[in-house]
């Protein structure tokens, strides 16, 4: 079996200016901006829970590049494949890698133009993506004074994956869009990209809110103090009838592919207005202060310290 000939059959085909698929390189013609590159790594016993399948693990790998463009306002043109693959795969989990990897170019418009195998003890997808900006938004830019911003409600992955792991309890309605977050996380480049000009930094939250508050906050050499958990509903019911705690769930879980970043006081009103016409939203949650790394939660019975836990590497 020709795994390489059986991604490209369902690969969309490249128009002109692109190499074909097959050679030993790719050619990708210019575009407006500067080159943006990234490039991430899906591996099956971290990134792959029970119930995801081979077609949307490879949407999954796209996706995780996906968030990284948008967080900073960055458009993605094109995306390359490196596959790890079990001696003995079958042609239908090939097949169903081909389909994940097609819906990802329809969905972001992206093109896959190339990509390599080999063999491995588990399922392996490294993806690099490439694509186009002016500038980009980075980690560094926060001062004191801006406002803290999310583009969405936090909980529900980590909720989804207690209930496709562990078999947890929820509602109907909640399980759907908890199994949904998980098996097809859904980063908005559209929004990214609205948002961009407004932000003063920004990341990708795929490593929980609480990691990406601590790298935020280290990287601008600042503080956050925040008012409010963007706590997604149904997660406190959830959590509660299985004996969670959902503050965690939405701090430490990871996994939501929403962005996360700070907007100078000023220009507030005008990115909430773009996060709107971009079909999203801009959820204000806090603010930067000028105590360097101090990430806390202000409530009326004053502030408590938000651990830097989430996601890490090599553990």
């Amino acid at each position: 079996m020709d795994v390489i000939e059986s991604i490209t059959e369902v690969a969309k085909k490249l128009p002109k200016g692109y190499s074909k698929i097959g050679d030993d390189v790719a050619l990708v013609p210019p575009g407006e901006g500067k080159l943006v590159l990234k490039v991430d790594m899906l591996v099956e016993h971290t990134d792959v829970p029970r119930g995801m399948t081979y077609r949307q693990a490879a949407r999954k790998a796209v996706a995780m590049c996906v968030s990284d463009f948008a967080a900073k306002g960055a458009r993605p043109d094109s995306f390359m494949v490196s596959l790890g693959l079990r001696k003995g795969v079958t042609r239908g989990e090939v097949d169903e890698l081909a389909l994940g990897f097609g819906d990802a170019e329809r969905e972001w418009k992206v093109r896959l133009v190339g990509g390599d195998t080999n063999e491995s003890q588990e399922l392996v997808i490294d993806c690099a993506m490439a694509g186009f900006a002016e500038s980009i938004v980075g980690r560094k830019g926060a001062r004191a004074g801006d406002a803290l911003v999310v583009t969405g409600l936090f909980g529900y992955p980590p909720a989804g994956l207690e209930i496709l792991e562990h078999g947890a309890a929820a509602e109907p309605l909640f399980e759907k869009r908890a199994r949904s977050s998980v098996l097809l996380p859904a980063p908005s480049l559209r929004l990214g990209r609205a948002l961009a000009p407004y932000l003063s930094s920004a990341m990708d939250s795929s490593d929980g809110l609480a990691r990406s508050l601590h790298i935020l906050a280290k990287e601008s050499g600042v503080g956050f103090e925040l008012t409010s958990l963007p706590v997604g509903v149904g997660v406190d019911r959830f959590a509660a009838a299985n004996g969670l705690q959902a503050e965690e769930l939405v701090l430490e879980g990871g996994e939501e592919y929403l962005i996360v970043g700070t907007v100078p006081k000023r220009k507030t009103a005008s990115a909430k207005a773009a996060a709107r016409r971009a079909d999203g939203q801009l959820i204000e949650i806090g603010r930067v202060t000028a105590r360097p790394g101090r990430v806390e939660l202000r409530t009326r019975g004053g502030g408590s310290p938000i651990r830097d836990v989430g996601w890490t590497h090599l553990r």
